[in-house]
This record gives structure tokens, sequence and C-alpha cells, in this order.
């Protein structure tokens, strides 16, 4: 099952077919239909400002807007479940930042860092959520913060912060 968001939908759509932008904004406003409990005219505005969204984003430039395609998608990759893919890339990501004076810094491959200021020691981490939790905010949460928390007692830290960001779409 590949599972996308909406903009993703109407790029794959406008890819296959830019002529059809009038199709397109049907069948987008029927879906939004389907998850929303709004009028059929704001659906309409939706998937309207989708296709827009996604026309602005298909024919980019630059090396910074335009990706490197690998021809594996990061899931087949095994990046996000631990498995070589996540090693591999953390490995390229240490190698673009580089070597810095952290004690702990991204040639570890951890997603956590410990620097030190003065005499001390402070210790950063950071987790995400597999799509899976997504229906569930509340355990979502509550198996970052485990992480999280998981990571800097691990270092041998005391955690002081903690900061909550979690998107999750309706």
């Amino acid at each position: 099952m590949v599972i996308m968001d909406i903009e993703g939908y109407a790029k794959r759509a406008l890819r296959k077919d830019p002529s059809n932008e009038i199709g397109l904004e049907a069948q987008l406003a029927s879906r939004i239909l389907e998850i929303k409990h709004i009028s059929s005219d704001r659906a309409h505005e939706i998937a309207t400002a989708v296709i827009c969204e996604a026309k602005a984003t298909l024919h980019t430039e630059g090396d910074v807007l335009c990706p490197t395609f690998s021809g594996v998608a990061m899931g087949e990759f095994g990046v996000g479940s631990r498995g070589t893919g996540d090693f591999y890339v953390h490995s390229k990501l240490g190698e673009v930042i580089g070597k810095t004076d952290a004690v702990v810094d991204s040639s570890q491959l951890d997603d956590s860092g410990v620097v030190k200021i003065g005499d001390e020691y402070l210790v950063v981490t950071i987790d995400g959520i597999h799509s899976r939790l997504s229906d569930f905010p509340f355990l979502s949460g509550f198996h970052v913060a485990r992480a999280a928390l998981r990571d800097v007692y691990s270092m041998g830290a005391r955690p002081l912060a903690m900061l909550s960001d979690i998107h999750i779409a309706d």
C-alpha cells in the first residue's frame, strides 16, 4: 500500500496529465469530502489551493530545490525502520556535517548530541514517530517522549526541558 498526502496525489496526477486540472479538482474535492464534513464549495476551494501549491513545486530549479533521485524510496531502502538505510543515511549526514567540537556529534550516528559548556555538558536529542501512530496523538507523544528521555538518560544526563511539536493530519 502506498500512502501519500493530498499534495503528492495532486502532483502525481499533474505529472500524468497536466491538461486535466478541472478533472483533478473534481477528484480532489471528492476525496476531501470523503474525509471532511464541509460544503462542496469549500472542498473545491481547498482542491484548487492544493493544485496551485502542487504546480508551484513541480518545475523548480537550483541545487537546493531539485533533489538528486536515487531510484529507491526511503521506506524501500530501510530508512525509518532502523535498517541498513537508516545507518547509511545517518553516515552520509555525518559526512556532510563533518567533525565538530561537540563531545558527541553527527559522526556518532546518534539522534542525540553532547556539547561541553564550561565545566558542564549539555545533552540534546530529537525523536519522531512513524505514521502508524498518527491516529493516536497521546500514544505518539508518549513514545516520542520515552525515546527522547531514554537517549538523555543513556548519556548519563538529567532532563531539564522537553518540547513536543507533533503535527498530525485531521
